[in-house]
């Protein structure tokens, strides 16, 4: 009587260690994709934390669609204007970059009191828009009553914008704000967009009132009195104010 041999698949044995094997690699592939994308993420906004945190002498009361600044020792006499921006607005940024510290010193003299109003215009409707973000984030910022962590947040939202300008997403702009040295609860905040709402309506009532009041509606504007501060150059706004 003849053995009859089973010949066998040379593959079959080790099959199954094979595909445990592909599966361990797509796992550490992700986990690795994973780490560049949070590290990348992070990487993004890390160089905030070394920005120099300025200290102003006022307080902000964020009311009526507007961050409103004014000094202790502000009186009847303070000149009060309302200044408009988009933060999707390259001319709002370099406004900040040039009149910020003019702005700030005169608000601490207590001789001007400004309501920052902010747009998201430039969205041109789309309310997932980098203007309409921001402004959400800015939201969250002034609701918390930290006046320095408002105005260094608005510094580095204007001062970074031509690197952020519809690059950054919910998580960027909290990112940012842990950055600066927000509290957990307005990171948290800005993170889930828990003012979304409130950025498109604040900014439709910002719009709605520049529209009323002069006519049109852009970026940036000085008002007083219901009528555009009369500037050959806007970045003179601040002496023409304080000279009328």
């Amino acid at each position: 009587m003849s053995k009859s041999t089973k010949v066998s698949n040379p593959n079959a044995k080790g099959g199954s260690g094979f595909l445990w094997a592909i599966l361990a690699v797509v796992v550490i592939a992700a986990v690795v994709i994973g780490y560049i994308v949070i590290s990348g993420q992070g990487k993004k906004t890390e160089h905030l934390a070394e920005r120099e945190y300025v200290n102003v002498g006022f307080e902000g009361d964020y009311s009526d669609n507007a961050m409103t600044l004014r000094a202790e020792n502000a009186g009847a006499d303070a000149e009060v204007v309302d200044l408009y921006e988009d933060y999707s607005c390259p001319y709002c940024s370099t406004l900040a970059l040039e009149t910020d510290e003019q702005m700030k010193n005169a608000v601490e003299a207590g001789d001007l009191v400004v309501n920052i109003r902010t747009l998201n215009f430039l969205d041109r409707g789309n309310t997932d828009g980098h203007s309409t973000k921001a402004a959400a984030a800015i939201a969250a910022v002034a609701e918390s009553g930290d006046t320095d962590l408002y105005w260094n947040y608005r510094s580095a939202l204007m001062e970074e914008q031509e690197d952020i300008f519809n690059k950054w997403s919910n998580e960027d702009f909290a990112d940012a704000a842990q950055a600066i040295g927000a509290g957990d609860d307005v990171v948290e905040a800005i993170r889930s967009g828990a003012h979304q709402e409130d950025a498109v309506a604040m900014t439709t009532a910002n719009a709605e009132k520049l529209q009323a009041e002069t006519g049109e509606v852009s970026s940036p504007r000085v008002v007083q009195d219901g009528q555009d501060v009369q500037v050959d150059d806007i970045n003179q706004w601040i002496d023409a104010v304080l000279q009328s």
